[in-house]
C-alpha cells in the first residue's frame, strides 16, 4: 500500500478526458493516498456526471473547457486522455501553466506535431510521462529482468501476434487524425521490442492494407464500443500488417496486426529468441513462460498480475501511477519518458509509410537535429536497469491455506469437472448442454461417486447476457436443472474473458484473483470433495 512521503505533500491532480482511459487514471489516482482528483473536463455532460459520482467530492472542479481546467493554480499535474489529435495543445497548454503531465500514447498523429512538442517540453523543468503502460506491468519487467541478467544472451529475435475486433469510436478510422492502426495499437509493441533488443531501430518493411474494414460505411466490430450499432464512415485506416523491423545490432523483429477478428478473440502474444537458444513467450498478457538453451525444459514464470494495477485497468496502471508521482516528487525523467516513446512510435509512421509507398523506410528518414541532441544528452537512460517488478507470488509457508485458495481449491475443480474436456482453439459454448453432457459423464464414473457420496449442495453458473445454470448435487450426483426451480449455496460468476481463460488452461488461481471468475455465496462445504472433482476432471481431460 503506497504511503504519504515524509513531506505529506498532496498532488491535485486534473484529467482531460473521461472515457475509457480517463476513468481508468481517475480510479488510479483515487486510489493513491499523496493523490487528490481536483478536476476533471470533458466536452460530455454525462460523462463529467459519471466521474463526479465516482469521486463523491463536491469540491472537485467540473468542467467542459480543458483551459480553465490547466489554468487552475491549484493544480500539480494534469493528465490528457483525449484522442490523439487532441494531445499536444492540451499538454503543451498544461506545461505553459506549470503543470507536470502524464499523457496518453501516442503523444500525437504526426511526427512534425510529437517532435515539436518534445523539444518544447524539454526547454521546461515539467515531467512528462506517456502512458506506455507496459512498462510499469510486472510481466514485462519481469522478463526484462531476465534479458538484463543474460538469460537469453542477446535477443536476436522478437515477434508479436495481436489479432483482435476493431477500435470503439469513428476518430480512431481516420489516419489524421489518430495516425493510423499502427501507431495508435502497437506503439506498446515495438517499444518492448526495443526494450528486450535493447538497440536502436534501424529500418523497416510492412505490408498491409483493408480487408474488411472498408467503404463508405461499415459496422463497427469491437467489444467495447460505447455504441454497438455504429456505423464507421469512410474508414482509411489499415485493418490488418505485417510490419518487419531490423535493429542496429542486427536483431530482427516481426509483428502481425488483424483488426477484424471475430469473437472468441486468439488475442495478444509476445515472443523473444535469445542468440543462446532460449526464448520465452507471453500469452493474453496473463502468463509468461521462458526456457530453451541454457535455460532448460521450458517453464511458468512466476509473476504478480494483480498488484501493478489493483483491478483499475490496464496491466502495470497501479504503478504508473505511483512512478509518475514519484517523478513529480524527485523530478528524474519517468521510465516511459518521451525520447523512449518518439522511438516506437517512430517505427509505427515508418511502417505506415512503407504500406503507402511500398518500400523499406530507414529511420534515419524522422531524423531531427535537435531531437538528436536530447537523445545524445539522455543516452544513459537507454542503457540503463529496468526498474524491478513486485515480487512474484510465493505459496504460503503456514499449513492452513487463506479463504481466497480455499474457495479456487473447492469450486474452481468443479467448474473444470462440469466444462470437460476443453476444445481446441475456441471456448465451448456456456450453454445447458454443455453441463447435461459433462453430467452424464460424471455419473457414470463409480469411483468419483464413491468419493462424493454425501455431498449435497447446489451451485449456479452465470456468464452475460445467458440464463444461469444450476448444478444439484444430491449424494454426490449431479444433475442440471433450471437455476429457477432451486436456491442456491454457492454461485459462481464468469466474466467473458473468465470462460475463455479457464478452458484455454490459463492457472485458475489467477483467474479467480484478476475478477474473472466471481463467487458468491458459501462453498466452503466442496471442499472435502475436491480430490473427487480433480478425479473426474483428469478424466474427462483425457478423454
Amino acid at each position: 500500500m503506497a504511503k504519504i512521503a515524509a513531506d505529506g505533500k498532496i498532488f491535485n491532480i486534473g484529467i482531460v478526458g473521461l472515457g475509457d482511459n480517463g476513468m481508468m487514471h481517475l480510479n488510479g489516482f483515487k486510489k493513491l493516498p499523496d493523490c487528490k482528483v481536483a478536476a476533471v473536463c470533458d466536452k460530455r455532460d454525462e460523462a463529467r456526471e459519471r466521474a463526479m459520482g465516482v469521486l463523491k467530492d463536491s469540491s472537485v472542479v467540473s468542467t467542459p473547457d480543458y483551459k480553465k481546467l490547466c489554468a487552475m493554480p491549484e493544480l500539480d499535474a494534469v493528465c490528457v486522455c483525449t484522442p490523439t489529435f487532441t494531445h499536444t495543445p492540451i499538454a503543451a497548454l498544461a506545461i505553459e501553466c506549470g503543470k507536470d503531465v502524464l499523457l496518453e500514447k501516442p503523444i500525437a498523429p504526426n511526427i512534425e506535431e510529437v517532435d515539436a512538442f518534445i523539444v518544447k517540453a524539454f526547454k521546461t523543468d515539467r515531467i512528462v510521462q506517456v502512458g506506455l503502460v507496459y512498462r510499469y506491468c510486472n510481466l514485462y519487467r519481469t522478463l526484462a529482468s531476465m534479458v538484463e541478467k543474460g538469460d537469453f544472451g542477446d535477443v536476436m529475435m522478437a515477434y508479436c501476434k495481436e489479432y483482435r475486433d476493431n477500435f470503439p469510436t469513428q476518430w480512431f478510422f481516420e489516419t489524421e487524425k489518430s495516425g493510423g492502426a499502427l501507431l495508435d495499437k502497437n506503439c506498446h509493441h515495438f517499444d518492448l521490442f526495443s526494450w528486450f533488443i535493447r538497440s536502436r531501430p534501424a529500418r523497416v518493411f510492412a505490408m498491409g492494407g483493408q480487408h474488411v474494414v472498408k467503404g463508405k460505411s461499415v459496422k463497427v466490430n469491437c467489444s467495447y464500443a460505447p455504441d454497438q450499432n455504429l456505423m464507421i464512415k469512410n474508414p482509411d485506416i489499415v485493418d490488418h500488417a505485417f510490419v518487419l523491423v531490423e535493429y542496429e545490432n542486427g536483431a530482427r523483429a516481426n509483428l502481425g496486426l488483424c483488426m477484424y477478428e471475430v469473437d472468441p478473440l486468439e488475442g495478444l502474444e509476445i515472443g523473444i529468441i535469445g542468440s543462446n537458444g532460449s526464448h520465452a513467450l507471453a500469452k493474453r498478457d496473463v502468463t509468461l513462460n521462458a526456457g530453451g538453451g541454457p535455460q532448460g525444459m521450458m517453464r511458468e514464470v512466476p509473476v504478480d498480475y494483480v498488484s501493478d494495477n489493483l483491478g483499475i485497468g490496464h496491466i502495470g496502471a497501479h504503478i504508473q501511477h505511483v512512478e509518475f508521482v514519484q517523478r513529480m516528487r524527485d523530478r528524474r525523467q519517468p521510465f516511459a519518458s518521451l525520447l523512449r516513446a518518439r522511438e516506437s512510435m517512430v517505427v509505427c509512421m515508418a511502417a505506415e509509410r512503407s504500406i503507402k509507398e511500398k518500400r523499406e523506410v530507414k529511420i534515419s528518414e524522422y531524423d531531427s537535429p535537435a531531437i538528436k541532441r536530447l537523445m545524445k544528452k539522455y543516452a544513459a537512460e537507454f542503457e540503463s536497469a529496468s526498474p524491478a517488478p513486485l515480487p512474484a507470488p510465493r505459496r504460503p509457508k503456514e499449513a492452513k491455506a487463506s479463504r481466497e485458495k480455499e474457495l479456487v481449491d473447492a469450486f474452481v475443480t468443479l467448474v473444470r469437472l462440469l466444462m470437460g474436456k476443453r476444445p481446441l482453439g475456441q471456448a465451448a459454448p456456456f450453454a445447458r448442454d454443455t453441463f447435461v453432457a459433462a453430467a452424464k459423464k460424471i455419473n457414470a464414473d463409480s469411483a468419483y461417486l464413491k468419493m462424493a457420496k454425501g455431498l449435497n449442495t447446489v451451485v449456479t453458473f452465470e456468464y452475460p447476457g445467458k440464463e444461469p445454470i444450476a448444478a444439484v448435487i444430491r449424494d454426490g450426483k449431479l444433475e442440471i436443472v433450471p437455476s429457477r426451480t432451486v436456491v442456491e449455496e454457492a454461485r459462481v460468476i464468469f466474466t467473458e474473458k473468465g470462460w475463455e481463460e479457464l478452458q484455454a488452461g490459463d492457472s485458475i488461481y489467477r483467474v479467480f484473483l484478476s475478477g474473472n471468475i466471481k463467487v458468491d455465496g458459501d462453498p466452503g462445504k466442496l471442499r472435502p470433495y475436491t480430490e473427487a472433482f480433480l478425479r473426474i476432471g483428469k478424466s474427462l481431460s483425457a478423454d
